[in-house]
């Protein structure tokens, strides 16, 4: 399959993405109000709110076999196009079966581990600035679906608003509609009523959670993008339609300034089908968004790679190439 059409269906693929994830933390939100979220925590049965989130993760999860099978099914049409033979992906086989299950299980596992490490830190941010259980609360559901990161931001904000703070104007994904009212709160030294603090919270909230949804969206999506093409492409050696050795995989980086440099310098490298890539940082990539890699190799990852079927009698090489050659 060629590099543009792998990247139109990561890019048709990746909306619907976002949405189910955007979609099911809603619905978690919406599970729970404050006065359930605060008597959870009086009653020390806050943790069930990881089940509802390991729940909404498994909905998203389903996506990733919409994508894996969609891609799989395109190479096999792009194999059949170079063999002149019949060619079908068999989504029942054992291989594939197990590593659907797999990235599900991580995807899934990895979202409950987020969330929990945010109401953590809630509840670590509660203690220390002596929150009551409203406050908790409050500050637990504007975490739902984020980072501890971006729950401690939401929580900060919340809290510059509060406090009649400048400090509220410096927050990027803020609603900048409101600043006027914001500055002069600051001005005047007295906070925003608190039904509009709560409504401008729970909008940089929603900002938060789209930008989540979108590193989420692309890292799963892309992962099982290019886990379904080295599936569908190990069928067609497995069935006899391929030699494995005509397979050349190639990878492209994505442009910079978004592209970390360690994938830049990965530019036009190629490996036979099996071989893995190697990073600038020297870490082993089966492919863009590995589940095998680190975060700090996979997290809003831009790159690709094509798979390209060389002629008879040509062998796929392990090694560098220009990005002209590997582009050709």
């Amino acid at each position: 399959m060629t590099r543009r059409r792998l990247e139109e269906l990561v890019a048709r693929l990746e909306p619907r993405m976002r949405k189910r994830f955007r979609e099911a933390m809603r619905i978690v939100r919406r599970r729970r109000s404050v006065a359930q979220l605060e008597a959870a925590l009086e009653d020390g049965s806050i943790g069930t709110l990881l089940d509802d989130v390991e729940a909404a993760a498994g909905k998203l999860a389903a996506e990733t076999v919409t994508a894996h099978a969609t891609v799989a099914a395109e190479v096999a049409t792009y194999v059949q196009s170079k063999v002149a033979t019949l060619v079908s992906y068999d989504g029942t086989n054992p291989r594939a079966v197990a590593a659907l299950a797999r990235n599900r299980l991580s995807l899934i596992q990895g979202l409950r581990e987020d969330q929990r490490q945010a109401l953590g830190e809630m509840l670590r941010e509660g203690l220390e600035a002596g929150w009551n259980p409203r406050q908790t609360a409050i500050a637990i559901r504007d975490s739902i679906g984020l980072t501890d990161v971006q729950a401690k931001w939401v929580a900060n904000y919340r809290r510059a608003l509060e406090t009649a703070d400048r400090k509220a104007l410096g927050y990027k994904l803020r609603d900048a509609r409101s600043d006027r009212a914001v500055a002069a709160a600051a001005d005047a030294g007295k906070a925003l009523p608190q039904e509009r603090i709560d409504r401008l919270v729970a909008r940089y909230s929603e900002r938060q959670l789209a930008y989540r949804a979108e590193a989420i969206a692309r890292t799963e999506t892309l992962r099982a993008a290019h886990e379904a093409q080295d599936e569908a492409y190990q069928q067609a050696v497995d069935a006899g339609h391929l030699d494995a050795d005509r397979l050349q995989c190639i990878w492209h980086a994505g442009a910079k300034p978004r592209t970390r440099d360690s994938h830049a310098a990965m530019r036009g490298q190629r490996r036979r089908m099996g071989v893995a890539f190697v990073s600038g940082a020297g870490v082993a990539l089966r492919y863009p968004c590995d589940p095998d890699a680190p975060a700090s190799e996979v997290v809003h990852c831009r790159c690709s790679k094509r798979v390209r079927v060389l002629p008879v009698g040509q062998s796929a090489v392990n090694g560098d190439a220009a990005p002209a050659a590997a582009a050709a």
